[in-house]
């Protein structure tokens, strides 16, 4: 962060870098604030970039907006502060945390690598082994202070290599057992479902009362809820 002359140029666009850098690139190179706007990869791979390496990214995000613009909502959850939406038809998904982006990455199913559903970043599997094994020795489960619970996604592309659904607030915590656990738990158990289906592990399951989404029947509004 920091000012600099009228003489700064910004090396992917040619403008006159004003006001405060947002991003910098290989070798502490500034980004302009209209260039740092439009890029959307993981955090960590900002700093290797090259000006031609983000100038093939920002023509990656152009005709990634012509795909949010053509998608069509089919499948959705919101889970905590996430949403994350399907379009069955195209096999592509996005997850986006901000309800004011506009150009969230679009992902293709087959990219979906992994998931995994965690608990305090440990496999929820692990965790009730040990509960088990603690009612036939006698002992009592007791409940449990969660500070995350999530589904971590693992997508093969060039911008994004993991995503993660949180269920817990920033600085917040939810028990086990409790209501609010247990919706949050059907939520993330419903997106678990749904990477299956990408990496085609299963078929999609048919709507019940058990598993029918929070959100409900897709309407002419919800076709495409960042538009």
């Amino acid at each position: 962060m920091g000012f600099f002359t009228k003489k700064e140029v910004c090396p992917v666009c040619g403008k006159k870098i004003k006001g405060d850098v947002i991003i910098k690139i290989k070798d502490n190179v500034p980004l302009c604030q209209t260039c740092s706007a439009q890029i959307n990869m993981d955090a960590a791979m900002i700093a290797e970039q090259t000006p031609e390496d983000i100038s093939r990214h920002l023509d990656y995000r152009r005709v990634n907006q012509d795909r949010v613009d053509r998608f069509v909502n089919t499948w959705d959850e919101r889970i905590g502060s996430s949403l994350i939406c399907a379009d069955e038809s195209q096999r592509i998904w996005y997850c986006t945390r901000n309800k004011k982006d506009k150009n969230p990455p679009i992902l293709n199913f087959d990219e979906v690598v992994s998931a995994v559903y965690l608990e305090n970043n440990e496999p929820a599997e692990e965790e009730e082994k040990k509960g088990i094994l603690g009612g036939l020795f006698g002992g009592k489960k007791e409940p449990k202070v969660l500070r995350s619970m999530k589904v971590h996604i693992e997508v093969d592309n060039p911008y994004t290599k993991s995503i993660d659904v949180e269920a817990v607030p920033q600085n917040g915590e939810i028990k086990t057992g409790t209501m609010s656990y247990k919706s949050n738990r059907r939520a993330l158990d419903r997106v678990m479902d749904m990477m299956a289906v990408m990496m085609g592990e299963k078929d999609k399951p048919e709507l019940t009362a058990e598993n029918e989404p929070v959100t409900g029947e897709v309407s002419a509004e919800d076709e495409n809820p960042i538009a």
